[in-house]
């Protein structure tokens, strides 16, 4: 338990609320979505407004949280970057499994299965790959049920040297 309150205190240091976007999906609803489950606070390391500046050859840590609005046996992540249609999918994240990734914020339990109605904080930490392009980039991030989005989020970014 103080191991989870020192990476809370941590990451909360590192990090301030930022600004998201709804997710688009390019045949789905023009207004985009955030997803079943109601989306807290987005906070993204050295990132206190968008775009959040990634520099290759680093690593990001993204930080929300959120409450399900029923019952999850299992999450997967959703993590692509999108430059206008073109989506290509973060390597180091994408379709990982989301749930070694949650904490419930009441008493600092991690995993899955979460229930609904109740509050947790997903944190990820990912590399931002020196193959990538140095590019303007919108930041799609989700969590799925392996048919909907329960969670996401577009973020602007730009990846740089």
């Amino acid at each position: 338990m103080l191991k989870y309150a020192f990476v809370v205190v941590l990451c909360s240091a590192l990090a301030a609320a930022v600004h998201v976007d709804k997710c688009k999906e390019i045949f789905g609803p023009k207004d985009g979505s955030f997803g079943t489950a109601a989306l807290e606070d987005v906070r993204v390391s050295d990132c206190n407004d968008t775009p959040c500046k990634l520099r290759k050859g680093s690593s990001a840590t993204i930080s929300f949280d959120f409450k399900p609005e029923k019952k999850y046996e299992k999450l997967t992540t959703n993590v692509f970057g999108g430059i206008g249609i073109i989506r290509v999918p973060f390597r180091e994240v994408h379709g990982a499994n989301a749930c070694k990734d949650i904490v419930r914020k009441s008493d600092g339990h991690k995993g899955c299965p979460l229930e609904a109605g109740t509050e947790y904080t997903y944190t990820n930490t990912f590399p931002i790959l020196k193959s990538y392009p140095a590019v303007a980039v919108q930041v799609q991030y989700g969590l799925n049920d392996g048919k909907d989005p329960v969670v996401c989020f577009a973020l602007p970014s730009k990846i740089s040297n």
